[in-house]
C-alpha cells in the first residue's frame, strides 16, 4: 500500500486510464458524430454567409498619428508611448472616435513619423488599421471625416500634416492565399509520405493523409462555425495543425511499433491494439495540450486584435487535433493495419 501511494499522480491515472474498459475504436460510430455536425453545419455556412474575412482580404484604411513625444508641436499635449499610461490614453482616443461612428480597431501598433514641415525625424507615432463602414462610393468620404475628428481629439489643428492621410488599404484575393497555402501543405504531406515509406509504414500512408485532411477540413468547419476574423495569420494556424497531425500520427504509430516488437501486442485484434496503445499515451498528451492550451488563452485575454485572431485559430487546432487523434485515428489505424501473414506462417512453421 505504501509504494501504491508514493507513485506520481500521472502514474496512477495513466494506469487507471490504461486499465479501463473503455473501447474507443469499437465505438467509432458515436465518436464521429460531433465532427460530421460539425461538417455539415461549414458546409451550409460557406454556401451562404462565407468566412469572416478581415482587413487582409476584404481592405480597409490605415491612419499614422504623431504623438509629439519630441514636444517638438507647442500648445499640443505630449505622450510617450513608452509610458503604459500614455499608450492607454492615446489608444481610447483614437477607439473613442472610431466608436462614435460604428467603426472598430482592426490593428494597432506604435510606429514613426517623418514630418519634414515640422523637423521632425523618426517620431514617435502609432498606425491604425481599422474596417469602413460605408460603401465603396461614400470610403473617401468616411475616412476624410475620421481624420477631421482625429485632428479635433488632438488638437492638431494648426498642424495639419501630424495625421497622416487615411489610406485605403487592398486586400488580396483570398482564393490565390488559399491555393498558397493548400499548396504548401501538399508539398510536405508529400515528404512526410516519403518518410513513412522509408520507416515501412506503406499500408498506413492512407490512415494519416485521411487524419490530416479531417483536421484541416475540421478546422476550417470551426472557423466558419465560430467566426473568428479571418487575416492573412490564418495561415498559420493550418500549417500547425498539418505539423500537430502529422506529430500524432508518428506518436502513435512508433508506440505501437514498439509494442510489437517486445510481443506486447500478441494474440490481440487490432482494435485492442489501438486502444490500449491510445490510453498508454492519453496522460502524457494532455498534460502537453494542457499546458498549450492555458498559455493560448492567456493570448486571446490580450487586447491586441491580431494576436487574438491568431490565438483563437491555434486554440481551435488544439481542440480539433485532440479529439481526432485520441477518438478517430485508432479506429483508422485498425482498419487500414493487416497483420503480416507471412510472420505467422512462420511461427506456425517453428
Amino acid at each position: 500500500m505504501t509504494k501504491k501511494n508514493k507513485m506520481p499522480f500521472d502514474q496512477r491515472l495513466e494506469g487507471k486510464i490504461t486499465n479501463s474498459n473503455i473501447k474507443i475504436s469499437k465505438n467509432f460510430v458515436y465518436y464521429i458524430i460531433a465532427p460530421l455536425i460539425a461538417l455539415i453545419i461549414g458546409i451550409i455556412l460557406i454556401c451562404t454567409v462565407g468566412f469572416n474575412l478581415g482587413t487582409d482580404f476584404t481592405g480597409g484604411s490605415a491612419v499614422k498619428i504623431y504623438v509629439n513625444n519630441e514636444s517638438a508641436l507647442e500648445n499640443v499635449t505630449d505622450y510617450n508611448l513608452n509610458e503604459k499610461n500614455d499608450y492607454k490614453t492615446v489608444y481610447d482616443k483614437v477607439k473613442t472616435i472610431l466608436n462614435k461612428n460604428g467603426l472598430k480597431i482592426v490593428s494597432y501598433r506604435t510606429s514613426t513619423m517623418d514630418i519634414p514641415e515640422y523637423k521632425i525625424l523618426n517620431g514617435q507615432a502609432i498606425e491604425v488599421i481599422f474596417k469602413n463602414k460605408a460603401s465603396e462610393n461614400d470610403i473617401e468620404a468616411e475616412n476624410e471625416s475620421i481624420r477631421n475628428q482625429l485632428m479635433t481629439e488632438f488638437n492638431y489643428g494648426e498642424y495639419q500634416n501630424a495625421i497622416s492621410t487615411v489610406d485605403k488599404k487592398v486586400g488580396i484575393n483570398a482564393f490565390n492565399y488559399s491555393v498558397k497555402i493548400l499548396a504548401g501543405i501538399a508539398v510536405s504531406l508529400a515528404l512526410a509520405i516519403i518518410y513513412m515509406l522509408i520507416r515501412k509504414y506503406r499500408g498506413l500512408t492512407l490512415m494519416m493523409i485521411m487524419q490530416v485532411a479531417l483536421d484541416i477540413i475540421l478546422l476550417l468547419s470551426l472557423i466558419l462555425i465560430c467566426r473568428p476574423v479571418v487575416n492573412l495569420t490564418i495561415g498559420i494556424a493550418f500549417i500547425l495543425s498539418f505539423v500537430v497531425s502529422v506529430l500524432n500520427s508518428f506518436i502513435f504509430l512508433d508506440k505501437i511499433k514498439s509494442g510489437m516488437k517486445t510481443g506486447k501486442f500478441e494474440n490481440m485484434t487490432n482494435n485492442e491494439i489501438a486502444d490500449v496503445t491510445i490510453k498508454e499515451i492519453f496522460v502524457k498528451k494532455s498534460f502537453v495540450y494542457i499546458i498549450l492550451t492555458l498559455i493560448i488563452i492567456l493570448f486571446v485575454a490580450i487586447s491586441v486584435q491580431a494576436v487574438r485572431e491568431i490565438s483563437i485559430a491555434f486554440l481551435l487546432v488544439l481542440i480539433i487535433t485532440f479529439y481526432t487523434s485520441n477518438f478517430i485515428m485508432p479506429a483508422l489505424w485498425s482498419t487500414f493495419y493487416q497483420t503480416k501473414k507471412k510472420s505467422i506462417k512462420d511461427k506456425k512453421k517453428a
